[in-house]
């Protein structure tokens, strides 16, 4: 079970990367099919094959020998593995297909946002009524019996995950002068607390200012980027998330994660 939960994830990541690179390009994800970005011939079924194909084409196209991304072959295989810690996790009960959903449009909105410093709306406001809808028929997610004491949780993740971004934003605008949070990462924090709750948005936070912190300083001590080079908050926010997910059910820092 766990290798076909890891080869499903595998299938889903190349359903990603069609997603991530047209999506912010407004192509349809259904057609065409796959192609190659350089030289635009369509991709043979035995070259799309989740992370072997990568490998055995030595990342080239068949036909240009133009270079394919490493991207296609991180994000399958990060799908993979968040599939099957996902099972490890929940094994196979609702929450574990909820929480699929979930983390897949983390990983689209992460790796779009990387490239093009965009969030896109098509992935956070649907994943925002979805986190709600499933809670309401799902209130296990949220550690209660009750609906509608779910869906509370699920409102207040959203209104205190979007709010408390849109107050960082507002500050930081006073004080240095300049935009110092999208409005995509808004959204998205919203989108997280539809489908984690108030508890684990203060842990999204926390670590992924956390780990935004520490990756800026890395970056521009080896100077990949400058002081005043934008960088993208959105994968960070993803990261927290995920780190908040796997702590649910569990004390952390002296309280409960329901």
């Amino acid at each position: 079970m766990i290798i076909f939960i890891f080869l499903i994830g595998a299938a889903l990541g190349s359903f990603l990367n069609v997603c991530i690179y047209r999506l912010p390009r407004n192509i349809s994800i259904v057609k065409p099919d796959s192609f190659c970005p350089h030289c635009h011939k369509s991709i043979l079924w035995y070259d799309n094959i989740p992370l072997l194909s990568f490998l055995f084409l030595k990342g080239k196209c068949r036909f240009c020998k133009g270079p394919i991304s490493i991207r296609y072959f991180m994000v399958e295989l990060l799908t993979a593995l968040i599939s099957t810690f996902l099972f490890f996790r929940f094994e196979l009960s609702p929450p574990f297909f909820i929480y699929l959903v979930f983390t897949l449009s983390l990983i689209i909105v992460s790796f779009i946002d990387i490239e093009h410093f965009l969030i896109p709306d098509i992935i956070v406001y649907p994943g925002i009524f979805l986190g709600l809808l499933f809670t309401l028929f799902f209130p296990e997610i949220m550690s209660q019996k009750s609906s509608l004491l779910a869906l509370r949780q699920s409102f207040l993740g959203v209104i205190s995950g979007a709010g408390s971004l849109f107050l960082l934003g507002v500050l930081g605008k006073f004080f240095l002068k300049k935009d110092a949070m999208g409005g995509g990462d808004i959204k998205l924090l919203g989108m997280i607390g539809a489908f984690l709750g108030l508890p684990a948005i203060l842990l999204t936070i926390f670590f992924s200012s956390l780990i935004g912190s520490i990756v800026s300083i890395i970056l521009i001590l080896l100077k990949i980027k400058k002081r005043e080079d934008y960088i993208p908050f959105g994968p960070y926010l993803a990261c927290g998330a995920l780190i908040a997910l796997f702590f649910k059910g569990f004390m952390f820092l002296g309280f409960y994660i329901p």
